[in-house]
């Protein structure tokens, strides 16, 4: 199978949308992407937009620009340039900031042109890269995953790389055959990066060590991926035995679990606050919770945030406030109009003028019009949904059904107008769910998801 015929395999199975932002450089990943996805069948070519960003960082930067305008023109396809203006650019990190720069313009464009998908030419290469630099920098285990293959991306957009399971070298191969034409980035030459070091001198002889050194990192990404899921679920278990209140946790609970659980809950419930924090901090943490002797006491995190203990319970402040408080999208719900929800998706209910259902469409038929009107959101911390076998809590019917952190994050509930929630959409409804009946008038909420997001 040649490499035309892979990527239509794996376009296919990213499920991508009819509109796309493809990522330029004009470097030969990008170049190539973009001739992989002209070469698409006519059933399965999206819409192409191309974003390209001129760094002003070296004066072949202007050749580059006239050529990727030139290219689109030819292959009728929309463009948009990006200028880094020079006096923006920082005396250090400029690598960040200009990743920084390049994605805060992608997402402005994605806005203004209604487009969900952003796609990069990523490839095996950088994962390695990817990999050996946070595994230099030290961090948590976590953090060692490197580039995802997909991750949802803000509020309603995807980052996909289709040719992340390429070599760098497989794909240069590819542009030879097809005579592309593309430029080289001198300034990836000289060393003066960590990324370009590890790209010169430390992966070619890991190459020569072993030529499927590419493919055992993706392995290993996997498996590492797999295994910090599973904690992450089986930790949210842990935290919920835990939780103390709305906003607190158990001491006396905490101090039972195994030295090994006590650390790895404590960094989940710092992670929340999204704080970084020391392994020092983590010690005087543990060290003052297993303290009974100090029944109250408090470590100062950095950035406002307080770790305090107070008796049989511990929690998490930001200095000046009495309680941390997550800002929660609702919106209402007009009967007979739909309403377009942050990531893609949208939901309605319905009385006279019900839309015709879809293949993947969820619904919920109920006939007091009492609840109206109705609101949608996500989920809150002590939400509830009462069944004919009793009431169950949201998080437990999550964790049930195995859902992924990010699932739950982006689950979305129905309300009536008193905070009864009537269902789960499209997960699991509530005792309010009727059947349909034509012998009475009934409401009819529909639920139309734009995409899974995992």
């Amino acid at each position: 199978m040649n490499m035309t015929q892979a990527f239509e395999k794996q376009w296919t199975r990213l499920d991508l949308g009819e509109k796309v932002l493809v990522a330029v450089s004009t470097g030969v990943d990008s170049m190539s992407l973009v001739d992989l996805i002209l070469n698409l069948p006519q059933d399965k070519k999206p819409q192409i937009f191309i974003a390209y960003i001129d760094h002003q960082l070296r004066e072949q930067s202007k050749t580059e620009t006239k050529f990727i305008q030139a290219f689109c023109k030819e292959h009728s396809l929309p463009l948009f340039i990006g200028k880094w203006q020079f006096e923006d650019h920082p005396l250090s990190g400029v690598e960040a900031a200009a990743r920084a720069f390049r994605y805060s313009f992608f997402k402005k464009i994605m806005k203004e042109e209604n487009i969900t998908e952003l796609l990069t030419a990523h490839h095996a290469d950088d994962q390695a890269e990817t990999f050996l630099m946070k595994l230099i920098r030290g961090g948590e285990l976590k953090q060692l995953i490197g580039i995802k293959e997909q991750r949802c991306w803000g509020d309603s957009g995807r980052i996909s790389r289709p040719l992340l399971k390429w070599s760098k070298r497989s794909i240069r191969d590819y542009a030879t055959r097809r005579g592309l034409r593309y430029f080289e980035d001198h300034t990836n030459q000289g060393d003066d990066f960590l990324r370009n070091r590890l790209r010169h001198q430390v992966i070619p002889k890991l190459k020569n060590e072993n030529n499927r050194f590419l493919e055992h990192i993706s392995e290993y990404e996997k498996q590492l991926g797999q295994l910090t899921d599973a904690l992450e679920e089986a930790g949210q278990e842990k935290l919920m035995l835990l939780k103390e209140g709305s906003n607190g946790y158990s001491t006396k609970r905490w101090n039972d679990l195994s030295s090994n659980w006590q650390n790895i809950t404590l960094r989940m419930i710092i992670r929340t606050m999204r704080q970084s924090y020391s392994k020092q901090q983590l010690l005087q943490i543990a060290s003052l919770l297993r303290n009974i002797a100090k029944p109250q006491g408090s470590v100062a995190l950095g950035g406002g945030l307080i770790f305090i203990k107070q008796y049989d319970r511990f929690f998490l402040e930001k200095h000046g406030s009495t309680s941390y408080i997550r800002q929660k999208e609702e919106a209402l719900l007009r009967v007979d109009e739909w309403q377009k929800l942050s990531d893609g998706s949208k939901i309605g209910v319905f009385l006279h003028n019900s839309p015709k259902l879809k293949e993947n469409d969820a619904f919920f038929f109920f006939s007091d019009a009492s609840y109206l009107p109705l609101k949608v959101r996500h989920r809150c911390q002590g939400d509830v949904l009462k069944t004919k076998v009793g009431h169950q809590k949201i998080k437990k019917i999550m964790i049930d059904m195995k859902m992924t952190n990010e699932e739950r994050k982006r689950a979305w509930l129905v309300l009536t107008n008193t905070g009864k929630v009537m269902w789960l959409a499209g997960i699991k409804k509530s005792d309010l769910s009727e059947r349909q009946s034509n012998d009475k008038i009934q409401y009819m909420i529909i639920f139309r998801k734009r995409w899974g997001c995992g």
